[in-house]
């Protein structure tokens, strides 16, 4: 039940900082950022794009995203995505303690890729090589997770 809260709440981030697809691959596409098979073409540019758009979005940072997760840091680059939180629910000692620190791991990053499509919305991130790096802390562990997009079944 917690990994399905922890889930629901990426969903409500990744929707609250995502741009529409479309949209927003088309305004790359117009600028020659990326190509007509949403290959980048200018990473640099890209960069400095998304690198705008992480620091607007960290003016609502800290974000709680369900009762269990608060995201504390998002930075947005054209060849990945690095989340920063930390797991707030009270009982997630007993939790991590019954289940182990890789079965932890484990459903989490399950929980991730049954969420591929909200993590690599934009085309530009299904045609190209994409990850999404999110670190998660507990009040006793540290958890690292990388999604990458060949990991997804997208398209």
């Amino acid at each position: 039940m917690l990994l399905r809260h922890l889930g629901f709440g990426f969903i409500l981030l990744c929707t609250a900082i995502q741009v529409q697809a479309t949209e927003f691959d088309q305004y790359l596409q117009s600028k020659n950022i990326i190509d007509e098979r949403y290959k980048i073409q200018q990473a640099e540019t890209l960069n400095e794009i998304l690198s705008v758009l992480s620091a607007e979005d960290s003016r609502t940072l800290p974000l709680e995203i369900d009762h269990n997760t608060i995201i504390e840091q998002l930075n947005l680059y054209a060849d990945h995505t690095d989340l920063k939180g930390i797991i707030t629910t009270p009982d997630f000692a007993q939790f991590e303690q019954d289940l182990g620190h890789k079965q932890v791991e484990k459903l989490i990053k399950k929980n991730l890729v049954q969420n591929c499509n909200i993590f690599f919305e934009h085309e530009y991130q299904r045609s190209n090589p994409y990850s999404i790096k999110l670190q998660l802390s507990s009040e006793s562990k540290n958890y690292v997770i990388e999604l990458k997009q060949k990991n997804c079944k997208v398209k």
